[in-house]
C-alpha cells in the first residue's frame, strides 16, 4: 500500500495517510495529479506545486509547515 522500497519524507502526510487507509494511488486521484506525480513528490523526487500543497492541505486539514516538514 505504502511501498516497501521507498519513504515518504513527509511524516505528518505518512501519518495522515495511514490513519485514513489513503494509499499514495488514493491521493493522487483526489489531488488531481498522477500517481507518478504523487510518487515523485512524496518520496522527494521532485517539489510539488504551490498549487498541490494547497489542495493537500485542503485534503488533511494539517497547516502547511507541519504538513511539509521533512524528515
Amino acid at each position: 500500500m505504502y511501498g516497501s522500497k521507498y519513504k515518504i519524507i513527509y511524516p505528518a502526510l505518512e501519518a495522515w495517510m495511514r490513519a485514513n487507509r489513503v494509499s499514495i494511488s488514493r491521493l493522487a486521484e483526489m489531488s488531481g495529479v498522477s500517481e507518478t506525480t504523487m510518487q515523485n513528490y512524496a518520496y522527494g523526487r521532485h517539489d510539488p506545486r504551490l498549487s498541490l500543497c494547497r489542495r493537500l492541505v485542503e485534503l488533511t486539514g494539517i497547516p502547511f509547515e507541519e504538513l511539509f516538514n521533512e524528515k
